[in-house]
């Protein structure tokens, strides 16, 4: 076993305050959980008049685990003595139980490969007793008070873990991980996005901009970490994405994507998708090293993800039939008069041709119901009743190709739907006509289309359902009903 040269050092914990002093006033009242900068400074020591063989080594960070939260804050030196930067914390009692000084073998965006210069030893370990105070050591942190916490560290060699109490070095042990990513936008109107961040981008609103996302990173059900590119507005650079890997554990992530995008009059992150992996698994990146994705698809090479259009929705609608039905005075199955839509959505208070997804269920004429609103190029977020994707594609190519069947009348339209939505067997019901030649051919014809995703100018079914439908409903107590809307 290799001698290892032990390195006292000691820290002390430097509180800053400042005191105000006014003439004829009151002194301020200062509030007692105002943060306080604490530092550690270290210097180190021989053993025993020896100098240590390690004297040289130096650390770029300290790894502090203080109260449950882990501080990382930089390390500098000034003649002979390291300095860490300071660390804010409220006034109150704390508790060190891990103390590293890190050395990033000169790699500081990657975490993976550091290594532990020297450490302080847990209570109970072999190497307690060459220590004063191993840890845990608890200090307080006093508003107008210089607290000096002394804490001393021995060189470390990964092959002594052991004598430190280091049960997480080979049981835990963390590999930090990064992947890249880099988004597309693609706006049908990029005059909708005037006073946006997109604007700010270099070459101002366009057609197609680079996105500017953020992604929320999960480990084991867990959250770990949120990052974003709007500090550089998603131009110039990817977004990095680190995250912790136990080495010797089965840990499962989800990366979950967040774009900003207009949302009625204004400006917000909505959620566009999940990616979930395994360990070392990495998302698909084309073989680039970049996960690269397009909300929309006016593009002509297929990215890595391509995500549908978005379209700008309310949360919810109040929906009414009105009139007479099957069919209605607009073309379609009924007329349906939408209200308490807010401004700025793609579409607004008023009548539409409204047509039904849902047979087998039923719906009250002159009623209002308060609804929620989904759209058909993300079914995914629909209750389960409902959440067809390959059969709302097919629908959706349907209305984008009425042009392939002149001719055509409303109740053809109604029982192509039904048939795909509900394997209708073709016999006349709710005031629609029996099934015939027009029907099956836009049934048969829809078959290869489950993929369909209309282009800008296009046409997509926006969903009504009842308000806090439970998304694992299998049930619907109602008609699932929906209007065309241009994406």
């Amino acid at each position: 076993m290799k001698n290892l040269n032990f390195i006292k050092a000691f820290f002390f914990v430097a509180l800053l305050a400042l005191t105000v002093i006014s003439c004829n006033k009151k002194e301020d009242v200062v509030d007692p959980n105002q943060e306080v900068e604490v530092s550690f400074s270290s210097t180190e020591m021989p053993k025993g008049g020896t100098k240590s063989s390690n004297a040289g080594a130096t650390a770029d960070y300290a790894s502090i685990v203080i109260s449950g939260t882990t501080y990382t804050p930089a390390v500098y030196y000034l003649d002979g003595v390291a300095y860490t930067q300071g660390i804010k914390l409220p006034v109150g009692d704390y508790n060190v139980t891990q103390f590293l000084m890190m050395n990033d073998n000169n790699t500081p965006n990657d975490m993976s490969d550091d290594s532990i210069v020297s450490a302080a030893p847990e209570a109970g370990s072999q190497y307690a007793g060459f220590v004063s105070q191993p840890l845990d050591v608890q200090f307080h942190v006093a508003a107008f008070q210089k607290n000096e916490i002394p804490i001393e560290v021995l060189s470390f060699t990964a092959q002594e873990f052991q004598a430190f109490g280091f049960d997480w070095f080979t049981m835990n042990q963390t590999t930090v991980r990064e992947q890249l990513f880099f988004g597309d936008i693609s706006m049908k109107h990029p005059a909708d996005y005037a006073g946006s961040l997109y604007e700010q981008q270099a070459n101002g609103l366009q057609v197609d901009m680079p996105a500017i996302f953020k992604i929320k990173v999960y480990k084991n059900g867990a959250f770990v970490a949120e990052y974003s590119n709007e500090s550089f507005l998603g131009e110039g650079d990817v977004l990095h994405v680190s995250y912790p890997d136990g080495d010797n554990t089965t840990d499962n992530f989800q990366f979950d994507l967040y774009i900003l995008v207009k949302v009625g009059t204004g400006f917000d992150y909505k959620f566009f998708k999940s990616w979930n992996f395994t360990d070392d698994n990495l998302i698909p990146n084309g073989g680039d090293g970049v996960v690269d994705f397009v909300l929309g698809n006016a593009v002509a090479t297929t990215p890595d993800f391509l995500l549908a259009p978005y379209m700008n929705l309310p949360e919810t609608a109040t929906y009414k039939i009105v009139g007479a039905y099957a069919p209605g005075s607009m073309g379609g199955y009924v007329d349906a008069e939408l209200s308490n839509v807010g401004n700025g959505y793609d579409f607004a208070n008023g009548t539409f041709a409204s047509w039904c997804a849902d047979k087998d269920a039923s719906i009250n004429v002159g009623v209002a119901y308060n609804m929620d609103v989904y759209s058909s190029l993300y079914p995914d977020a629909l209750p389960a009743f409902t959440a067809y994707a390959d059969k709302w594609a097919r629908v959706n190519w349907i209305f984008n190709h009425l042009d392939y069947y002149p001719g055509y009348t409303w109740g053809e339209v109604q029982g192509a739907l039904w048939k795909i939505m509900n394997n209708w067997n073709g016999q006349a019901a709710g005031g629609v006509p029996a099934a015939d030649a027009t029907v099956d051919q836009m049934v048969n014809d829809s078959q290869s289309h489950t993929d369909f995703t209309p282009l800008p100018g296009g046409w997509a079914a926006v969903i009504f359902v009842p308000e806090g439908t439970d998304p694992n409903s299998t049930n619907p107590n109602l008609q699932t009903m929906f209007v065309q809307v241009d994406p």
